[in-house]
């Protein structure tokens, strides 16, 4: 231990057993431990999480990152020896408590408002990660390896539809370093059968049987939670409308009533001008280098004639019937949180631009533009900053045109409101 770290522990130390004597001479009930180390787990778990939360969102405060926790009694900490600070829990009052560089001591509230804000609290549903178009369950990679490695959640593994059984099995990823049960789990990111080659429908009934798959991995839970990014986000949104189908029948499946909450993360729930643009191939937009299409906008492989592509045009039969609330009404018992990513000027037509991510607009992605009267909805609004994730080309006259839309499931922000908004 340095000067600097004896120097704060004798000043940590000072304030709490100051504040340990008041909490103990203003209590009627002495402060009780548990006899065994395994009772105490769980909630050293959830302090670990919320502790590595607050490093991973908030370095400048506290790092650099450490591991584990210490105990002084009745505080459970960390010390952070470049920000020269502590984050502690205290086991009296049920607080989370910051210790200043320069000794104050501030309350920062309740533990379990912070554990519900960082996602480290109580989880009573299955999570399932739902990817876009031209994308897999490895768009959610950086987001697993948090929630395995810093969250404590257990990766139950990666769904994934069988058209030949018309049944989903759920398997681990070949890297062996990333835990996984292959069976049951606090969360999963899924593989649809075909990323471009499955009607919206299609996918909505391919999400019916992940769904299924992982209740019944998980026995006593009656329902999941969905957070699903771009496409994916209509893929839920057919299974729940009731419209969702299996590849082979015409029937529609009525919707379970299994799905607690759907986070939706740059969501086009009016589709895309892009894809529209995209689609027609006599469309060219003039670059510096020559003509492009806006499909080079996408860093992905996109193929514009494919099914997907076509149900995403803003006028696709596919969205007009998904789009009819009134015959095909979003579930009232379900919350909806729209992640809305921002910062990037988007077309929404050859000459109107809106704020977005390059590819949708916020307005599109926000579920109260179709659906302003449903309840238990709220919107939230992120910049995502342009970076390597993302793709940009340059239009004279028009200037520099950036998506940031694939950059939205590794984005911190967006990362900081889907914790926020788990439970």
């Amino acid at each position: 231990m340095n000067n600097q770290q004896r120097i704060g522990y004798c000043s940590l130390a000072k304030i709490l057993r100051l504040i340990a004597l008041v909490v103990i001479c203003n209590t009627t009930a002495a402060i009780n431990f548990p006899a065994h180390a395994a009772d105490a787990e769980p909630t050293l778990n959830n302090i670990e999480c919320l502790f590595n939360w607050a490093q991973t969102f908030y370095p400048s405060l506290f790092s650099p990152p450490v591991s584990g926790v210490q105990f002084f009694s009745p505080y459970t900490y960390r010390y952070y020896p470049s920000t020269n600070a502590y984050l502690g829990v205290s086991s009296a009052d049920n607080h989370v408590y910051y210790l200043r560089p320069d000794g104050t001591l501030q309350d920062v509230g309740n533990l379990s408002t912070w554990l519900g804000t960082s996602g480290c609290g109580e989880k009573p549903y299955p999570v399932i990660f739902v990817h876009g178009i031209a994308s897999s369950a490895e768009t959610w990679v950086l987001f697993r390896d948090y929630l395995i490695n810093n969250g404590l959640w257990t990766f139950g593994g990666i769904p994934a539809y069988n058209p030949a059984t018309r049944t989903a099995s759920i398997t681990c990823p070949s890297d062996p370093n990333v835990k996984c049960t292959g069976n049951a789990g606090e969360f999963y990111t899924l593989n649809f059968s075909d990323n471009q080659g499955l009607s919206l429908d299609i996918q909505g009934g391919e999400l019916a049987a992940i769904i299924k798959a992982v209740l019944d991995a998980n026995p006593g839970k009656t329902k999941v939670l969905l957070v699903s990014h771009s496409m994916g986000v209509l893929a839920a949104r057919e299974y729940l409308q009731g419209l969702a189908r299996e590849s082979n029948s015409a029937a529609t499946m009525p919707y379970r009533r299994d799905v607690a909450k759907l986070l939706t993360v740059g969501a086009p729930h009016q589709g895309s001008f892009w894809a529209e643009a995209c689609n027609d191939t006599s469309i060219g937009i003039p670059d510096l280098s020559g003509s492009v299409s806006i499909c080079d906008l996408i860093s992905t492989d996109v193929d514009p004639n494919s099914v997907a592509v076509l149900d995403l045009k803003p006028d696709s039969a596919a969205l007009n019937i998904l789009n009819d609330l009134t015959a095909h009404p979003l579930p009232t018992d379900v919350a909806y949180v729209s992640i809305i990513a921002t910062g990037q000027p988007t077309l929404v037509s050859f000459i109107d631009f809106k704020d977005g991510d390059g590819i949708v607009s916020d307005i599109d992605q926000d579920l109260k533009t179709v659906a302003s009267t449903l309840p238990q909805q709220k919107s939230v609004r992120v910049a995502v900053p342009f970076r390597e994730c993302g793709n940009k080309i340059d239009v004279p006259t028009i200037g520099e045109l950036g998506e940031t839309h694939t950059c939205e499931t590794t984005d911190i922000g967006v990362g900081a409101e889907i914790l926020r908004n788990l439970q």
